[in-house]
């Protein structure tokens, strides 16, 4: 009898192997990946169909339908102010290198391009970095708006929702959005007090059992501070005390930011509080009317598998590094690139242009950095150098090209901050930003250690074959 029942159970499993696999398959190439995850994908599948079946629920989601608003009304209450902070000729010296079609490209994708008269400070010292927000959200008058993926209840967490919580209780409006993944150790009992005075803590994309899908794939990466309309911050950083250095050694980058673009900052804020709690902030409350107060030229780009017809700030990397002439210099914790930023960084090096990156020699993610060191190989054989930082872990994102155009934010070389996160970078036309944070970058290559065709082919067979394995899963890390 055991034998009899057995021998159902098999055909029964075989039965719901085959239902999952015929079921997934189709559904799989119908999302017109990227190819190589689509083959990562239906390779789960097949072979491990129960397991996959388990991965895709919580991790196959490519496009999200979001409450958005129309971008035109914002742009129709937004114009008149960006018009009178924006003089004739203003901005012109900065992006006078930038490459005519580049510039066309960048203006195309929100419809305003870059914006001239901001002030930017380039921060590093992460301890320093949190003394200026708290000090920020002292000084505020009116609202803080804040979106952050990861923020922490440890001592660093605790300390800026303090100054939060002083603010609410003085009559500031804050608008805390934190995603749901992300700042998961951070629970509401946390917040409560600042809830009480007042303060508004939502979560973005919610996860729950109950839910068709758990969204844990699709988070947003997002770490942007807006203080009274007309001060903002983004960066690597998020709330924790790693991110201060008060926990092992961590190399970062973050950005304050006056003038004009705090603008797109704040869009970016209310088009994700849209969609968490239905409120609508676009107002002059919100708004209010900026003067120029700086000479830097600047952009802030958002992207996110919410219906964006383009991948923005994927699209303006490509087209940035094909454009090179001089050098491609990049700063990123986790590199994990999609077939067409390695073939721009290849044909780029083969042009002659100097191509450098730097990559963490250790990492918070192993199987990421694994899957990294995968390309390395063909990178270094076209002339790219490459280094590794290991005494700390490098956690900025930073691009640099020809030293007139430069980007820092959220997103990592990686395809995940390319199509599944919600990402946002500043975009920096002219040389004041991008020098400085060329001299960072080289500042930073001195102390790390360039890797070597030598040193590569020295690698063991099972370091070879862990890097192998983990590219194969490249497409969705």
């Amino acid at each position: 009898m055991s034998v009899y029942l057995a021998g159902w159970w098999n055909i029964g499993l075989l039965l719901l192997d085959i239902i999952i696999v015929a079921t997934l398959l189709p559904t799989i190439v119908m999302q017109r990946r990227e190819s190589g995850a689509t083959l990562a994908w239906l390779l789960v599948i097949v072979l491990l169909p129960f397991i996959g079946l388990l991965l895709f629920w919580l991790f196959g989601t490519t496009r999200l339908h979001l409450r958005r608003r129309k971008r035109r009304r914002v742009e129709e209450k937004l114009a008149p102010a960006l018009e009178r902070v924006q003089p004739d000729g203003q901005g012109e010296a900065q992006i006078a290198a930038i490459a005519p079609t580049l510039l066309k490209l960048v203006r195309t994708l929100d419809e305003v391009g870059p914006l001239a008269g901001n002030a930017v400070d380039i921060m590093r010292d992460g301890a320093g970095v949190f003394t200026v927000l708290e000090n920020a959200f002292d000084a505020a008058a009116r609202h803080i708006h804040l979106v952050y993926y990861i923020w922490e209840p440890d001592y660093t967490g605790q300390r800026l929702r303090d100054a939060l919580l002083r603010a609410a209780q003085r009559g500031v409006e804050v608008r805390l959005l934190l995603d749901d993944v992300g700042s998961r150790q951070a629970k509401p009992r946390f917040f409560a007090d600042l809830q009480a005075a007042g303060g508004q803590v939502e979560r973005f994309l919610k996860v729950s059992i109950l839910s068709r899908r758990l969204n844990l794939n699709n988070r947003n990466h997002r770490k942007v501070v807006i203080v009274d309309g007309n001060l903002a911050f983004t960066g690597g950083m998020n709330v924790g005390d790693v991110y201060a250095g008060r926990g092992e050694p961590w190399q970062d980058l973050h950005a304050s930011v006056r003038g004009p673009v705090a603008y797109a900052l704040q869009e970016v804020f209310c088009q994700d509080w849209y969609h968490a709690t239905g409120e609508d902030l676009v107002s002059a409350t919100y708004f209010p009317p900026l003067q120029p107060v700086g000479n830097i030229c600047a952009q802030f780009l958002a992207s996110g598998p919410a219906d964006e017809r383009w991948q923005a700030i994927h699209t303006v990397l490509f087209a940035a590094m094909n454009l090179a002439s001089e050098r491609i210099w990049i700063e990123t914790p986790y590199f994990v690139p999609d077939k067409p930023i390695l073939m721009a960084l290849q044909t780029a090096a083969l042009r002659g242009v100097d191509v450098r990156l730097l990559l963490p020699g250790r990492s918070d993610h192993p199987l990421v950095l694994a899957a990294g060191r995968s390309f390395i190989d063909e990178l270094l054989e076209v002339g790219v150098q490459v280094f590794e930082m290991h005494r700390a872990m490098p956690h900025a994102k930073a691009v640099m090209i020809d030293g007139n155009f430069a980007t820092l934010g959220s997103a990592n070389m990686d395809q995940r901050s390319f199509r599944l996160n919600f990402e946002g970078n500043l975009f920096f036309y002219g040389n004041e930003i991008a020098g400085k944070l060329e001299q960072d970058f080289l500042a930073i290559c001195a102390n790390a250690r360039k890797v070597s065709k030598k040193q590569r082919r020295k690698l063991g067979k099972s370091a070879k074959l862990l890097e192998n394995i983990a590219r194969l899963l490249a497409p969705i890390l």
